[in-house]
């Protein structure tokens, strides 16, 4: 499959129609990992994901907006040395209006460090706020970066002051049983509604050119259904669709987690190619009911001389069984609101 094909497959299946009799995957089914090896769960934010052992998740966090990292292995004299330079490296910095970028430190404990400083060389409206937390037991640094507006900056001391209070230690195999919001290495004792967010790429072990992504957000305004937004072919992609065959398409409720699904396989000489998406819309403005989205893709990996690898499924039966695996142990983690 070529580098255009490879492009198309991925577009079409964005805008496919329905190209087969649409399919209901209910509640109950079994579910399997084909021969990807048992689940391990995992928590990512406020939900829980089981995984084939061995695979590896790259995320990405956001609480309150703001994005949120974690370090291991930083010492005290470590964790003193990475605030000082920070701070001398932002006085160093030119700001237009007051001559240097940095405005002010705020300690609200030995380890809980407020930095504030302007959020560009010429901004007179706009501060970045940079929380800088250690947990020293488990010698994990916490970071969190996010824009403030300068007027209310006493407001946003507080919210950081709060947020600092509310960091746990957390092992990352650990499923917490508080109310609170998984990261790496730790978790976000709070509950409160915030605009708090995952996005994640996963790696199945054994399974070459097959990567996840799975996003959580909480949502103002929930989006149309996804099988309402694909309800059309765009003019000249006609050949390509016909080069792909709907392996499913329909709603999937996730026990009482909402969603619709587009399971498409895709087949160029000789190779095979699969993407599948499903997306739950959510509710407004609801910690328990963000907007939640699982894709499958084998189409994003090139081989080494830029062709898309074939699939690492025997047949379709096995890609169906690593899916429904994946997708049907997501589930709102006890007690995290």
């Amino acid at each position: 499959m070529n580098h255009v094909h490879r492009w198309t497959v991925a577009l079409v299946f964005a805008l496919l129609s329905s190209m087969a009799a649409a399919a209901i995957q209910k509640e109950g089914d079994v579910m399997k990992y084909g021969n990807s090896g048992q689940p391990v769960m995992h928590c990512l934010g406020r939900h829980l994901l089981d995984l084939p052992t061995g695979s590896t998740v790259d995320a990405t966090f956001k609480v309150g907006g703001a994005k949120i990292s974690t370090r291991r292995g930083i010492s005290r004299e470590e964790f003193g040395d990475l605030r000082a330079g920070r701070e001398a490296s932002l006085m160093a910095q030119p700001h237009t209006p007051t001559g240097q970028r940095f405005v002010d430190r705020r300690e609200f404990s030995d380890d809980r460090v407020l930095i504030t400083s302007w959020l560009s060389p010429n901004s007179t409206r706009m501060y970045l706020t940079e929380l800088y937390a250690l947990l020293p037991e488990s010698q994990v640094l916490v970071v969190v970066e996010g824009e403030s507006s300068a007027k209310l900056h006493d407001k946003t001391l507080q919210y950081f002051s709060s947020l600092a209070q509310s960091l746990r230690d957390r092992v990352p195999a650990e499923i917490p049983s508080v109310p609170g919001f998984c990261i790496d290495s730790v978790l976000v004792a709070r509950s409160a509604l915030n605009q708090e967010e995952v996005s994640a790429t996963i790696r199945v072990p054994g399974r070459p050119g097959l990567m996840l992504s799975y996003t959580a957000y909480v949502t103002g305004k929930p989006d149309v259904d996804l099988l309402q937004r694909v309800s059309g072919v765009p003019p000249g992609y006609e050949g390509a669709v016909a080069a792909m065959k709907t392996l499913r398409r329909g709603e999937r409720h996730i026990g009482p987690i909402r969603g619709q699904e587009l399971l498409v396989r895709g087949d160029s000489d000789g190779t095979r190619s699969y993407e599948f998406l499903w997306e739950s819309q959510g509710q407004r403005a609801s910690i328990e009911h963000p907007f939640l989205s699982l894709r499958m893709s084998t189409t994003d990996e090139s081989g080494p001389d830029g062709e898309t690898m074939e699939a690492p499924f025997v047949d379709d039966k096995e890609a169906l069984e690593v899916w429904d695996g994946i997708l049907g142990s997501l589930r709102l983690r006890p007690r995290a609101i």
